[in-house]
């Protein structure tokens, strides 16, 4: 976990802007979530946070660095959205192992990994289901 402070950011795209002077400090361990109409500006803002986007103006810092200008693998960041992109012949535990393996984490980490993020998010009981057979809100 990181503090996270974004001071004044804006985002243009030609002649638009989309997000104006937009200011948000997040503390470690408090947990964010933005809401608003589609359009409005908020999976630029989590893109520009995770290094996908640049702001036009203004600044983003993670544990007080500011990190315009660093590279999206060297931030540590990532997004969580509210349409999910599962891989539909995969459970759920290999969905969420997916990424480590990639990374070349140990097979043991890994387990523990997906079991400890199973058990915050209360899916243990659906680490062994295909995605076809959740609800929209599992």
């Amino acid at each position: 976990m990181a503090n996270v402070e974004i001071t004044k950011v804006r985002k243009c795209f030609g002649n638009v802007e989309v997000l104006h002077e937009i200011s948000l400090s997040i503390q470690t361990g408090e947990f964010v979530v933005l809401v608003g109409p589609s359009g409005c500006g908020k999976s630029t803002l989590l893109r520009m946070v995770a290094g996908l986007d640049v702001p036009t103006s203004g600044t983003i810092a993670i544990d007080s660095e500011i990190v315009n200008s660093v590279p999206p693998k060297l931030r540590g960041v990532a997004m969580v959205f509210q349409n999910y992109a599962l891989y539909p012949h995969m459970t759920v535990r290999q969905n969420l192992s997916f990424g480590l393996k990639l990374a070349k984490i140990d097979s043991f980490e890994i387990k523990k990994r997906v079991l400890e993020a199973s058990e915050i998010l209360g899916i243990q009981s659906h680490l062994d289901k295909k995605p076809g057979q959740l609800s929209g809100g599992q």
